[in-house]
């Protein structure tokens, strides 16, 4: 395949990836509008802990698979998370707009399974198609639903949701070998992926929820949105992971940092250009710039890590990977909660996240240097090569 047809398709599935924070960021945006500040806090922990959820289905039955060598990669949808989605957005497209907090949770937890795992799918079989095709649909509706949302319109939340669910059914087919249910071929294994994704995602909804106790509704929206916005960027690091996963880090690296790099400066630049206050409205004026600021450094430490965690992972070493990744959460627990706790505001846990990224990043760097072969050749031979000179 020609290298341009290569950078096209990769650019085509990384804009398809930001189309999945649609949901949550036009949700927020339709709710700061339309909704009480309670609820608007409470949204903001639903949609957190149903992307958790959504991840570690995502974990079980995607990335398990891509951890177990010789497994068939030909994905498709499985028919329950197909079935999930629908049933947990139903009660937004026939309720109230302002929904009660159990159909908040259990909507946020179906709708965005349903759109994590379609899309991861989309990513491994390299579907851009279909891809460009769902988040199409996903953009269209978000931005109709949030026309309808400033003139105060009930209908804006059934519109955002109609439009999930048809970014959803969009990438049903085609159907493979490895449809119906999806279990994984290595129930041990996916069990060791599942595992840490448990751990390493655990921050996040704890965080939020702390924030949510203790300072309260708007900071809790403001926390969700700037992780929203932050959250812009991960896209390009689950295509770059994925990638990474399936074909090593030789031949994808720098395509995945030019990637990512231009989608720090593109949303950066939205975000302080006045994009973020048209999107959200009345939920921007809680976003403070040093908080932001620190999410998007967070997210170039995330890069840096990415690199040998994907190594580890495609050597085989889940364990090891797991045990990397349950520390690295206990730090981010100790120092978010303790920096929350003693400044009481969303830039000092942001803080802490760039704290612990880093923290993790060596980590991970000193554990593939040993237990990755492919990375250790290309990233530590620099190192031994100093050292021989000196001996000499």
């Amino acid at each position: 395949m020609p290298d341009y047809r290569k950078h096209t398709q990769a650019a085509v599935q990384v804009a398809a990836g930001l189309a999945l924070n649609v949901f949550p960021a036009i949700f927020i945006a339709v709710y700061a509008r339309i909704a009480p500040i309670d609820s608007q806090g409470f949204l903001a922990l639903s949609l957190t802990v149903g992307v958790y959820i959504a991840q570690l289905f995502n974990a079980f039955i995607v990335e398990g698979r891509l951890a177990t060598p010789d497994a068939d990669h030909d994905l498709c949808l499985p028919w329950w998370v197909v079935v999930f989605a629908i049933a947990s957005a139903a009660p937004l497209i026939l309720g109230p707009p302002v929904a009660s907090h159990a159909v908040l949770m259990i909507s946020s937890t179906g709708v965005m399974s349903g759109l994590l795992m379609s899309r991861t799918i989309g990513v491994v079989s390299g579907r851009w198609q279909l891809e460009a095709l769902a988040a199409t649909v996903l953009i269209v509706a978000g931005g109709l639903a949030l026309v309808l949302a400033q003139h105060h319109n009930t209908h804006s939340v059934r519109v955002l949701a109609v439009g999930a669910i048809l970014a959803v059914l969009s990438r049903t087919w085609p159907r493979t070998q490895v449809g119906g249910w999806g279990m994984p071929p290595d129930l041990r294994r996916s069990s060791w992926v599942t595992g840490e994704t448990a751990v390493v995602g655990i921050p996040q909804p704890a965080i939020t929820s702390i924030v949510l106790g203790t300072i309260g509704p708007a900071a809790s929206v403001a926390f969700r949105v700037i992780s929203t916005v932050s959250g812009a960027l991960e896209p390009i690091l689950s295509y770059g992971r994925y990638r990474l996963l399936a074909h090593g880090h030789r031949g994808e690296l720098k395509i995945f940092a030019a990637l990512f790099f231009l989608g720090l400066i593109a949303v950066a630049a939205a975000a302080f250009g006045g994009f973020g206050s048209l999107i959200f409205g009345p939920a921007w004026t809680y976003v403070g710039a040093a908080a932001l600021l620190l999410a998007f450094g967070w997210k170039v430490l995330m890069l840096v890590s990415t690199v040998p965690f994907a190594a580890l992972r495609k050597a085989g070493e889940t364990a090891l990977v797991f045990w990397i990744r349950s520390a690295s959460t206990v730090i981010y627990l100790i120092l978010s909660i303790g920096f929350l706790l003693i400044w009481h505001s969303n830039t000092a846990v942001f803080a802490a996240f760039v704290v612990a990224e880093a923290i993790t990043a060596i980590v991970y760097h000193l554990a593939a240097v040993k237990g990755a072969p492919e990375y250790s050749v290309d990233f530590a031979f620099a190192g031994r090569s100093r050292g021989g000179d000196d001996n000499d």
